[in-house]
């Protein structure tokens, strides 16, 4: 079951998703010396709030205390008025996005788990240039060995982070 059937899907949710991907990989390559890469949202509340997310994110808090931020940031987005279930999942994902993709030891598991969210961009994204740049013990963890080497090369773009 995808977020896409369930009624609930935005087209925020690809950006973000993608966004998380790019940071990632650049994260992979230099730490975090490219970060924040720009902000490819329009939107607003979540324009900025990615915003302020990257920010805690390369601040390299301590846990607890980067946990304690996020919350506080969400809910002060949401304290400000009404917004649609589609403003907050795309807010939920960014808050979630940003702790797992620093603190989990394994990001690409869970990021992984987040497929049910990923239109026809994300999905694209993953398999030209996201997995085919994950280190070999990440693609042998979310068993995609197969799947990469059977990809074309010529539908690859790895360095498009």
């Amino acid at each position: 079951m995808s977020i896409r059937s369930l009624g609930r899907d935005n087209p925020e949710l690809d950006e973000i998703v993608c966004y998380f991907m790019r940071t990632i990989l650049n994260r992979e390559k230099s730490g975090i010396l490219n970060l924040p890469l720009d902000n490819p949202l329009t939107g607003e509340p979540a324009r900025s709030f990615l915003d302020q997310c990257i920010d805690i994110y390369c601040q390299a808090c301590a846990p607890e205390l980067a946990a304690l931020l996020l919350d506080t940031e969400y809910d002060a987005v949401l304290s400000r008025g009404p917004l649609t279930a589609q403003q907050i999942l795309s807010l939920r994902v960014i808050k979630e996005l940003t702790w797992h993709t620093y603190y989990d030891e394994d990001p690409y598991t869970y990021l992984d788990t987040t497929e049910s969210l990923w239109g026809q961009k994300a999905m694209q994204y993953s398999w030209r240039t996201y997995y085919p740049n994950l280190p070999s013990e990440a693609i042998k963890k979310l068993h995609l060995e197969q799947e990469l080497a059977a990809f074309p090369e010529e539908m690859r773009q790895p360095d498009n982070y």
